[in-house]
């Protein structure tokens, strides 16, 4: 078939979407007598002339006619004799026009999805590219549900749409931040050069590919939101911002702790390189943490004064955190062996992720595991919301590149968070979360010995999200090197230096 033909059934596919049944005249004559329509017989339901109600019809197969008396609209009867061709209705053919589609992009077409019609129609190749094709009275609403669905199966999808309005449709996905797992093409350019159809679905297909492979370390039975945050990083704020919410909820239960692990591996992985492990054993027997992290090569650094740190990391899902628990001996003093043993690195940070942590339990776990923490080591709690915060900074381009104009690497901002004698010397180690009741003069007796205990113990650090507002405050208000070089870029050149 001929991309001419393309053309054509694309036409077809825009009337049928728009018109529903389609009569012989509105359809393109190429289309007639091919496997990609089918005719149709139907009865008139009311009189061909005034369209009254029928007294009675007769189909006569011999003559191709049907013969129908009216009552008429004012009670005058009359008779009416038809042709079959005038009654004859024209349908696509969904599976042979979707794999009309599917052999454009070199791809076979597996199964299409009937349940959608009239409005939309949906076919899946058997590589697992969607193709949906949308239309009808509100065809942006059909496009609203291809793009949740994209995201919730992380299944990358070709959207044909109508040619009106192309812009508003990109709109309409930027709002989902379906990046590369929607391509949305309008049906006039079915019929186009594989540059403007086939180049990019390839395209969108390698971008998940590629992801699939940089993730074929995680676990095989790793919960699904890991797809959604591949496809979708932001995604990960939602999952951090109502984790505990979900939690309070019952929708996890208590037993599994899988998902605030699979969500802190993807947040930490977008700061600094993570190896994830996933809990469990090695084959010794030892257990393993939830993850390990590195923070090296930050840049630039003429001073030397960023070293490299690593951190052990135990994500605690429950609702509030339940260090009385916790055993230093074995499992924790064995995750700080094997990250003396194996990290090449000058401190190490033991690293838990929580919703929240109930009275005083931070301090008291911290003096437990102090007697077992050399002198570069220390213990550092991130609140989940915490983590949100500092992921969406890093999350938003603009953002981010306000704090590497100051700063030239946005590890910078985090760095001291898991160095002791870095965070010493920002405003932010004095910062204390809220323990116990308040009264309306100020904190109270129970906030005043925590405050108190918490400064006594210069290498428990807890990050809330006061520590990363006003780190990141802090931080952008310094003048960095980066930032007046773009200045004197855009400064007007002297008459003197003759434009140089």
């Amino acid at each position: 078939m001929s991309r001419t033909s393309l053309d054509t059934v694309a036409e077809g596919i825009r009337l049928r979407l728009r018109e529903g049944e389609l009569s012989e005249e509105v359809l393109p004559t190429s289309l007639i007598g091919t496997k990609y329509v089918n005719a149709e017989l139907k009865a008139p339901q009311r009189c061909p002339k005034c369209r009254g109600q029928l007294r009675s019809k007769e189909k006569k197969e011999s003559e191709q006619v049907f013969r129908t008396r009216c009552t008429g609209q004012y009670g005058e009867k009359h008779d009416e004799i038809v042709s079959f061709e005038e009654w004859k209705f024209f349908d696509l053919q969904w599976k042979p026009v979707m794999q009309r589609v599917a052999t454009e992009l070199d791809r076979n077409l597996e199964h299409v999805e009937p349940q959608s019609l009239p409005s939309s129609v949906h076919g899946v190749t058997e590589d697992g590219l969607r193709i949906s094709i949308i239309g009808g009275r509100n065809p942006k609403r059909e496009a609203t549900s291809v793009y949740i669905h994209a995201l919730r199966e992380n299944q990358p999808t070709l959207l044909l749409v109508p040619d009106e309005e192309i812009d508003s449709y990109l709109e309409m996905q930027s709002l989902f931040t379906t990046g590369s797992l929607v391509y949305t093409v309008p049906l006039s350019m079915l019929g186009m050069d594989s540059e403007y159809l086939e180049n990019p679905v390839n395209a969108m297909e390698q971008i998940q590919d590629l992801e699939k492979e940089l993730a074929r370390n995680l676990d095989k039975q790793s919960h699904k939101v890991v797809g959604r945050i591949y496809s979708n990083p932001r995604y990960m704020l939602t999952e951090l911002n109502h984790m505990r919410l979900l939690r309070a909820n019952k929708e996890l239960p208590q037993s599994s702790g899988t998902r605030l692990e699979e969500v802190g591996y993807a947040a930490l992985s977008t700061l600094t390189p993570t190896y994830p492990d996933a809990g469990g054993e090695d084959d010794r027997g030892d257990e393993l943490p939830d993850l390990i992290f590195k923070i090296t090569g930050i840049s630039p650094d003429p001073d030397n004064k960023y070293a490299t740190v690593g951190g052990v990391v135990d994500a605690k899902s429950g609702d509030d955190a339940d260090f009385g628990s916790e055993e230093t001996e074995g499992k924790h003093t064995e995750y700080l062996g094997r990250a003396r043993r194996h990290l090449d690195v000058r401190y190490i940070s033991h690293v838990f992720v929580v919703n929240e942590i109930d009275g005083k339990k931070d301090i008291e776990f911290f003096d437990k595991m102090d007697e077992h923490y050399n002198s570069n080591e220390n213990l550092v709690i991130w609140y989940v919301d915490a983590l949100a915060m500092l992921i969406k900074m890093a999350l938003t381009t603009n953002l981010r590149n306000e704090i590497q104009l100051v700063g030239g690497d946005f590890q910078k901002v985090f760095y001291p968070f898991f160095v002791t004698d870095a965070f010493k010397q920002t405003s932010v180690s004095g910062i204390t979360r809220e323990v116990g009741q308040q009264v309306e003069d100020g904190p109270g007796k129970v906030q005043r010995a925590y405050n108190e205990e918490y400064r006594e113990r210069p290498r428990l650090h807890v990050i809330t999200t006061d520590v990363v507002e006003e780190r990141i405050r802090t931080f952008a208000k310094a003048q960095g090197e980066v930032e007046r070089d773009l200045a004197e870029y855009f400064r007007e050149p002297s008459i003197l230096s003759e434009g140089y």
